[in-house]
């Protein structure tokens, strides 16, 4: 059993006086001839034999910064950071700040001899076991001890271990503006790399835990720090100091930091749209088909909306637009384009016909939204009797999709710039709402029979993939929306990124400008601080709970997902459904760990669908190949009983049931 929270406060309060009362007697004097520890300029002097800037994140990089919502921000020295294949330098907090880091990103650490992950708690086993004294991978909360349950792997997308990154993973969001303490024990070195019962703790933690850095103007400050704030809750934990290999600590951001951008934008959005709705203007039919010249496809047209621009321009290279203090400000407007499809089956004949429900629809990876006129939309919406609308997500739309490359094979520094972009993005789906909402609903072209085509009190949200990882973003900012289905998605992207198939591409171009893999995962732990300010992984706690002001007062979200997804990786999906608080609807294929379940009918939940498959990508940290590719991603959509699901949640009291007979599976 472990030690109660207000025990464990006690002990670290103790042990910290204790520590402090003694710091003049506990520093044993080096041994004879043991000198300062030459350190390498700008280096973390506890590791830096193996990596200048692991271990990563760290509070070794916190300064202090009064502009900053924490008063600190992170520095990166320059012979620390990340260098592509010419040895160029490159960091992304010069382009977007942070004053912490992430609350979930890859903790990473690196041993050149390459770490065997042998009795290391692993996604696939019990997290509770993490949370004991004698786990080798230690997560705490710095404040009360409490531990954090954490799993480790090493990276697979290389052979040799002596370039494998060792990444240990919350299984939960961390808190914001927190400060945590990592520790590893007992981790024994990669057998083929070396021999050897355990390895070696770095020479600078050593000197650290043994108490020798008297006389060390590098190491000492360091060490009476840990005295106070790092071994005293580790030991508190149970913890044998001695058998430390290495151990830190780091401090999360702040949230105002992570959304302040987003929020302003949304503020003021809202303030202009809740004055006047968005103007529809360029609207054109562009089809009116009889089944004949298009089965499923009665109506389509395209327009344009006028949305407040808050970008340098709209080309798909732009940043943010800010004013002199920092803060993000309106740049004149944009025309946000628009495309919006009527089936046959809802085309109306004669004036006794109900006015439809309609979907806003988010398109999957550097999508369009032509894609509500794909294979799968296309029939779905004449099947069900949908009509259905979309936007590009600017930031990550097909439009963009050769900037990021152009960036990571000649600029890779800036490769996540697009994340600015993703930002208006969510507005301009935001704007799409209130538009639908009103203008468009009132189109001339949209009329029959003296009557709109559809319903606005029955306008919901259905984001697949992509549109369903943004759309968690979207919908805790969106005050119209009440009810989402969000297919396939998780979060955050730093995780997603080095298990999906999607990335394979991107991934590619990076491999070739940094060619070390050991960069390659610095440089995803290392986004997530760009990341976090549009990830769902951010705005996740404020979707069901928590809520933004001006969200609906009873906002509604199903998520369905399938079990081996090549795309968005299951990990993912569940860090998402644990950060909303959303609940697992039994019965399931499989438990979810930190998931509460519930039955149908429900108002919200996850449901899972077992594809039974013989093996499941994206168990080990490695980028699935051709051969690794399924069904699954694509799969679940289609799936005749998630269809069924999905038509009787979208309805103005619509509740999510169990259509399959039993957990959901293929047939």
């Amino acid at each position: 059993m472990l030690p109660s929270r207000s025990l464990l406060a006690c002990l670290i309060s103790f042990t910290s006086l204790a520590a402090l009362g003694c710091s003049d007697d506990t520093t044993t004097p080096p041994p004879a001839g043991l000198a300062p520890l030459a350190v390498p300029e700008g280096c973390n002097p506890i590791a830096f034999e193996h990596d200048c800037l692991l271990p990563y994140p760290s509070d070794f990089y916190l300064v202090d910064d009064a502009s900053m919502p924490s008063g600190k921000r992170v520095a990166i020295p320059e012979p620390a950071r990340m260098k592509d294949k010419n040895e160029v330098p490159f960091d992304f907090t010069e382009t977007h700040p942070i004053d912490g880091f992430s609350h979930h990103q890859p903790i990473l650490v690196h041993f050149k001899e390459g770490v065997s992950t042998e009795g290391v708690v692993f996604h696939t086993d019990d997290p509770e076991k993490s949370l004991l004294p004698d786990s080798k991978v230690i997560l705490l909360d710095a404040e009360t001890g409490k531990p954090v349950p954490a799993w480790a792997e090493v990276d697979m997308n290389t052979l040799e271990p002596s370039e494998r990154a060792f990444i240990i993973r919350p299984f939960v969001r961390l808190e914001n503006g927190k400060r945590y303490i990592v520790a590893v024990q007992g981790l024994a070195p990669d057998t083929s790399a070396s021999a050897g019962p355990l390895l070696a703790p770095p020479e600078g933690f050593k000197r650290i835990r043994d108490k020798q850095t008297s006389g060390d103007s590098v190491l000492d400050p360091i060490a009476s720090r840990y005295e106070k704030d790092v071994f005293p809750a580790l030991v508190a934990h149970g913890v044998d100091r001695e058998n430390l290999q290495l151990a830190w600590d780091f401090t999360t951001s702040s949230e105002e930091m992570n959304t302040r951008d987003l929020l302003t934008m949304r503020d003021d959005l809202l303030t202009k749209l809740e004055a006047k709705a968005p103007e529809v203007l360029d609207v054109v039919v562009v089809e009116e088909n009889t089944p004949e010249q298009n089965e499923n496809v009665w109506l389509r047209i395209e327009g344009k909306i006028k949305v407040p621009l808050y970008m340098e321009s709209v080309e798909p290279s732009a940043m943010l637009h800010r004013d002199a203090s920092g803060k993000v400000t309106q740049n004149g407007e944009a025309d946000v384009p628009f495309v919006l499809q009527v089936p046959h089956s809802l085309k109306p004949a004669d004036d006794s016909f109900e006015p439809a429900r309609i979907l806003q629809y988010g398109h999957g990876f550097f999508g369009l939204r032509e894609e509500i006129d794909y294979g799968f939309m296309r029939g779905y919406e004449n099947e069900r009797k949908f009509i259905a609308a979309a936007v590009d997500l600017w930031g990550m739309s097909e439009p963009d999709m050769p900037v990021v490359l152009g960036r990571a094979l000649s600029d890779v520094g800036n490769v996540f710039g697009f994340v600015d972009r993703t930002h208006q993005g969510i507005i301009n789906y935001i704007a799409l709402s209130y538009a639908l909402k009103g203008p468009i609903a009132a189109l001339p072209e949209l009329q029959r029979f003296g009557k709109p085509l559809y319903d606005t009190n029955q306008l919901y949200y259905y984001g697949i993939s992509q549109g369903s990882i943004f759309g968690v973003t979207m919908m805790a900012l969106n005050p119209l929306l009440d009810r989402a289905a969000l297919g396939v998605g998780g979060g955050p992207y730093s995780l997603m990124m080095s298990r999906s198939a999607s990335y394979a591409p991107l991934y590619g171009a990076l491999q070739g400008q940094l060619q070390n893999p050991l960069t390659v995962m610095k440089l995803m732990a290392l986004s997530q601080g760009t990341w976090d300010r549009v990830d769902p992984m951010t705005y996740a706690p404020h979707l069901l709970t928590n809520t933004y002001p001006k969200s609906p007062a009873n906002r509604h979200i199903l998520m369905q997902i399938g079990i081996g997804d090549h795309s968005v990786n299951n990990l993912s999906s569940h860090l998402v459904a644990r950060a909303t608080g959303i609940a697992l609807l039994d019965p399931a294929p499989r438990p979810i760990w930190g998931l509460e379940s519930t039955t149908a009918p429900a108002d919200d939940a996850l449901v899972v669908i077992d594809f039974k498959l013989a093996t499941e990508p994206g168990i080990e940290c490695r980028v699935p190949t051709e051969a690794d590719k399924n069904d699954v991603h694509e799969g679940v959509r289609r799936n005749v009983k998630v269809k069924d699901q999905l038509d009787l949640f979208f309805q103005p009291d619509g509740q999510i049931q169990n259509t399959c007979e039993g957990a959901c599976d293929p047939e």
